[in-house]
């Protein structure tokens, strides 16, 4: 895989999603556009309302190794498993990593911020595995 900023192509895997995912998906795609940066999406419709991740979308995110996902409604009720849940347990997404800090020169109400946020995506009410033992009681097994 090529080194980030070496100036290869990358092709980039792209599901919009709903709700204000494609909003910020969008903006993304005008900044790489406007920096012409070596980045091709391969975009792709996927909506939470779907039953399974379309086989090609996870060829494209394999492939690809790199995946700009907007956010997937999840159903509520009914056993259901999101696509959200689908997509980390298909690549074993074990965790999320955010890192948070100052930006020099950008005045910010807290300072010398520096923090990894870490969440565990697998695991207890991010696992899916839930189910309504009666109608309006909702267990979460973890």
């Amino acid at each position: 895989m090529p080194r980030p900023g070496d100036g290869t192509p990358r092709n980039v895997t792209l599901i919009p999603g709903d709700g204000i995912g494609p909003l910020v998906t969008g903006a993304v795609e005008q900044v790489m556009e406007a920096m012409h940066a070596p980045v091709y999406f391969e975009k792709f419709e996927v909506h939470g309302n779907m039953k399974t991740m379309p086989t090609e979308v996870m060829e494209s995110i394999k492939k690809n190794k790199v995946c700009l996902k907007g956010g997937l409604a999840t159903p509520m009720g009914g056993g259901v498993s999101s696509l959200n849940v689908q997509l980390r347990k298909e690549l074993d997404l074990y965790a999320s990593l955010v890192n948070c800090f100052n930006l020099p020169g950008l005045p910010t109400r807290h300072d010398n911020v520096d923090i990894v946020v870490i969440r565990e995506n697998t695991e207890g009410e991010y696992a899916g595995l839930e189910h309504e033992v009666v109608p309006g009681v909702v267990e979460s097994l973890k």
